[in-house]
């Protein structure tokens, strides 16, 4: 019983169906803005064929594209809550905390490694 009250509660749970509908509707950018980057993309081609080199304009306006894509893809997949520009500013991404790797034993950045080969037990001819 409840497992029924609580999936009563999800379903009528009006911040899940407005994430619902901004997934939607953040789903649509997402398609045009891969067209977008198609036309971007053959326009590069074409522009490094013309001149021998890509345009940087479009470079740097690809890569905004590609952080905005990107925010739509973390938000669609449930893996940042925080919505896409118009919501937030355009390229803004929020910096993740860098994760420590934990090793066996410090590493003293001073000591040295050397090899050493054992002394064999034959006397030198």
């Amino acid at each position: 019983m409840a497992e029924q009250d609580q999936l009563k509660r999800n379903l009528q749970d009006t911040n899940q169906w407005m994430r619902i509908l901004y997934m939607f509707l953040f789903w649509v950018v997402l398609y045009f803005s891969m067209m977008i980057t198609g036309v971007v993309i053959i326009i590069q081609v074409l522009f490094a064929l013309i001149t021998g080199s890509d345009n940087k304009n479009i470079r740097q306006f690809a890569a905004g594209l590609t952080q905005y894509i990107n925010q739509i893809i973390l938000f669609l997949t449930y893996n940042e809550n925080r919505k896409p520009f118009p919501f937030a500013a355009w390229g803004e991404i929020e910096a993740e905390e860098p994760t420590e790797i934990k090793t066996e034993a410090p590493i003293d950045e001073h000591e040295a490694i050397i090899d050493v080969e054992p002394e064999s037990d034959k006397p030198d001819k």
